[in-house]
C-alpha cells in the first residue's frame, strides 16, 4: 500500500515538473500577399474556453504555458479574423492572421452646383457654369446674366437694345470684361460687346465684385468678369442649337470639334442672330425690339 502511495505520489510530481515547466510559443504575423513579414504586437493568445491567456510582444512573439486538460489556443486581434489552433507541439511557429475587412477602392463624387462661392478666398468670387446659362434659351453674354441674381443687367440704349451690366452700382466703364484672363471688352466696345460672346460659347464665368488685382488690367475699379470657352479637348463633338420666338428672334449656334491627339484639338464655332420683325404691339410707332443681323464665327 505504501509502495502504490510513493508511485503515485512520484507520478504526480513527474507531471508536475514536465507540464508545468513547458511553455507554447510562436509568432503571429499578417498575412499579405506580398510576402512580407509583418509582425503583430500585443494579440491576444488564449486557451480555448478559458480564461488562461497572454499577448504577443513587439516581435510578434508569444509564450504560454501549456495546459495538460486544454488542446487549442485561440487567436484574436481587432481587424483581423480570430484564429484557432491545435496544440501539437511545443512551437508553433509562425501563425499568420487574415484582415477581417478587405475594402475596396470608393470613389466619392459629389454634384456642385451650377453657381459657386468659395469661403477660401481673399476676394468675393462667384464662378458660374455652364449649367446656370441653360436657364435662358438663347442668348448672348449680357442676356445670360439676366438669370443671375450676381449682377444688375439693363437697357442703356433704347433705340439699339444695347445692354449693360451694373456692379456696386457702377456701370461698364467700370468693370474689367476679360476672356480667358485676357482684356476683351474695353473702352467704346464695352456698349455693344457684351452682345457679340454667345452664350453657348461659354463654359464658365468668374464674378468678382469690389476692386480686383491690376494683373490683368486696372479697369477693375468695381469687379471683374471673366469668361472661359469651352475647350475643344473636353466638349462634345457636335453641339447645334436653334432659338426663335415670338418677337421673330432666331439665332442659330454650333460647335463643331475635331482632336487631333491626346494634347491638341481645333474646333470651328458659329452664331448666327437674326432680328427682322416689325414688332410694335402697343402701336405707337416705335419698334418694341430693334432690328439685328449679325453673325460670329
Amino acid at each position: 500500500m505504501r509502495i502504490l502511495v510513493l508511485v503515485l505520489v512520484l507520478f504526480s510530481t513527474f507531471n508536475t515538473l514536465i507540464y508545468g515547466q513547458v511553455n507554447i510559443t510562436g509568432t503571429v504575423l499578417e498575412f499579405n500577399l506580398d510576402k512580407k513579414d509583418k509582425v503583430l504586437q500585443e494579440v491576444n493568445v488564449i486557451w480555448l474556453n478559458s480564461n488562461i491567456g497572454t499577448t504577443t510582444n513587439n516581435l510578434g512573439e508569444f509564450s504560454i504555458p501549456f495546459k495538460k486538460e486544454y488542446k487549442k489556443i485561440v487567436i484574436s486581434y481587432v481587424g483581423y479574423k480570430s484564429d484557432t489552433v491545435t496544440v501539437n507541439r511545443p512551437s508553433l511557429g509562425k501563425i499568420w492572421l487574415q484582415p477581417d475587412i478587405e475594402l475596396e477602392e470608393v470613389v466619392l463624387r459629389k454634384k456642385l452646383n451650377p453657381i459657386q462661392k468659395s469661403l477660401f478666398n481673399v476676394q468675393n468670387v462667384v464662378t458660374v457654369d455652364s449649367r446656370e446659362m441653360l436657364k435662358a434659351a438663347c442668348c448672348n453674354l449680357s442676356e445670360s446674366f439676366e438669370t443671375n441674381p450676381a449682377v444688375d443687367v439693363n437697357i442703356s440704349d433704347a433705340v439699339t437694345g444695347a445692354k449693360q451690366i451694373q456692379m456696386l452700382g457702377l456701370n461698364s466703364p467700370y468693370l474689367l470684361f476679360t476672356q480667358e484672363n485676357m482684356p476683351s471688352i474695353r473702352g467704346a466696345s464695352q456698349i455693344y460687346g457684351l452682345s457679340f460672346i454667345p452664350g453657348s460659347w461659354i463654359e464658365s464665368i468668374q464674378i468678382t465684385k469690389g476692386a480686383g488685382s491690376v494683373l490683368n488690367g486696372f479697369e477693375s475699379i468695381s469687379g471683374q468678369i471673366n469668361s472661359e470657352l469651352v475647350k475643344p479637348l473636353t466638349d462634345q463633338k457636335l453641339f447645334l442649337n436653334m432659338y426663335g420666338n415670338n418677337y421673330e428672334r432666331y439665332e442659330l449656334n454650333t460647335r463643331y470639334n475635331k482632336a487631333i491627339s491626346d494634347k491638341l484639338a481645333t474646333g470651328i464655332y458659329l452664331h448666327a442672330n437674326l432680328r427682322d420683325g416689325m414688332i410694335d404691339r402697343n402701336s405707337d410707332n416705335f419698334l418694341d425690339t430693334p432690328w439685328q443681323n449679325r453673325s460670329i464665327s
